[in-house]
C-alpha cells in the first residue's frame, strides 16, 4: 500500500483538494473496495482541512508541530506526541498552528472492516453502540495514559503495517484495529450509548446551513437564506456558526469562494475575473481585495508566484 500525502503548505489558504460532495461529505475512497483502509501523511504550514466528515473512522497522531482539532463545537491543541479519534459521520477540521511545518500521519477506515456484517457479534456488541452514539465524536490520546499510550501504540503500528504493504499485512492491520477498537469500547463506554442516538439539533442545523452553503457559494447568498436552510431565525444562524464553527456564515462563506479561487488559480488558465465571478465575487476589484486580505498579495502575484516554484 502507497503512503498517500496532504499536503498543505500554502499560509493562508485551506487546500481545495478535499472532494466534497453537497453535503459536506468526502467523496475521496479510502483504501479500495476489498480493503477499506487507507494511510495518509498530512502537511501543515499554517493551513488547514475544510469541515468535512465521512462514514469512515479516523485516528491519527501529531507527529511534529502543533495541531489544532475541531470537532463539532470542540476545540483541542495537540501537541507531537498526541493523537486523536474522529467517529463516523462527525464534522471535524484541522489547522496546523504556527509557521512551522506539522506533520500528521493518519489512518482512515470503514468500520465494516472490523464487524464485516451486520448480523455479527462484532457489529451488535461492539461497533454498533460506538458508531451509534451521539457522546462519543472523538476521542483525544495522550502519551500520558496507560490505555491512551497503547491506543497510539496500535495507530503507529497500523500505520507502518499499511505504508509497507509486506504480505499478510491486511490481517495484522484488522488485528491492530480489532485491538484499537476493543480499546476504545472498554474505555470510553460512560460516553457510550446503549442504542442509536439522534443527530444533535444544533449539529443537525449547521450540517444543513454548510450543505445549502456548499450547493450556492458561487451565488449571491444572505444571512436570511442561510437560515432558512435549516429553519432557524438569523440570530440562531449566527449562534451556531459561531458556537460550532467558530466564525460567522459571512466569513464562512467568503473563506469557501477564497478556498475555490485558489484552487482555480493553481489548477486553470481561466482569467482573473473568470475566476473571481465563477467562485461568488461580485467584481473583480471586491475579489482582489478579498483574495489580498487572505493571502497578503494579490491573485495575480499568488499565481505567478506558485508557477514559478514549479
Amino acid at each position: 500500500m502507497r503512503i498517500q500525502e496532504n499536503i498543505k503548505n500554502i499560509p493562508g489558504f485551506p487546500d481545495d483538494a478535499l472532494l466534497l460532495d453537497a453535503n459536506n461529505q468526502e467523496l475521496t475512497q479510502h483504501g479500495t473496495d476489498d480493503f477499506p483502509f487507507a494511510c495518509y501523511m498530512d502537511r501543515y504550514r499554517g493551513t488547514f482541512f475544510p469541515w468535512h466528515w465521512h462514514d469512515e473512522l479516523e485516528f491519527g497522531w501529531v507527529d511534529q508541530g502543533t495541531l489544532n482539532v475541531a470537532v463539532n463545537e470542540r476545540r483541542h491543541t495537540l501537541e507531537a506526541g498526541s493523537g486523536f479519534f474522529v467517529n463516523s459521520g462527525v464534522l471535524h477540521s484541522y489547522t496546523g498552528m504556527g509557521s512551522a511545518v506539522c506533520l500528521v500521519p493518519n489512518i482512515v477506515f470503514h468500520p465494516a472492516l472490523i464487524y464485516g456484517t451486520q448480523k455479527s457479534v462484532f457489529w451488535s456488541r461492539y461497533m454498533r453502540p460506538i458508531l451509534g452514539s451521539a457522546t462519543l465524536s472523538h476521542a483525544i490520546f495522550s502519551q500520558k495514559i496507560p490505555w491512551q499510550r497503547e491506543a497510539l501504540e496500535h495507530i503507529r503500528t497500523a500505520y507502518a503495517l499499511g505504508c509497507a504493504g509486506e504480505p499478510g499485512f491486511e490481517l495484522k492491520v484488522r488485528n491492530q484495529l480489532s485491538d484499537l477498537m476493543l480499546l476504545i469500547f472498554t474505555n470510553c463506554s460512560n460516553s457510550i450509548s446503549a442504542q442509536n442516538d439522534p443527530i444533535p439539533q444544533e449539529i443537525n442545523r449547521i450540517r444543513r446551513m454548510i450543505d445549502f452553503i456548499e450547493c450556492h457559494y458561487t451565488e449571491p447568498i444572505t444571512l436570511a437564506q442561510i437560515a432558512e436552510a435549516a429553519a432557524v431565525s438569523e440570530r440562531e444562524c449566527l449562534r451556531c456558526f459561531r458556537h460550532v464553527i467558530g466564525q460567522s456564515p459571512k466569513q464562512y462563506v467568503l473563506d469557501r469562494r477564497i478556498r475555490r479561487a485558489y484552487s482555480q488559480l493553481l489548477h486553470s488558465n481561466c482569467s482573473l475575473s473568470e475566476i473571481g465571478e465563477a467562485c461568488g465575487f461580485q467584481s473583480q476589484s471586491y475579489f482582489i481585495k478579498m483574495f489580498r486580505r487572505a493571502a497578503g498579495m494579490s491573485p495575480g502575484e499568488f499565481r505567478r508566484g506558485q508557477r514559478s516554484q514549479k
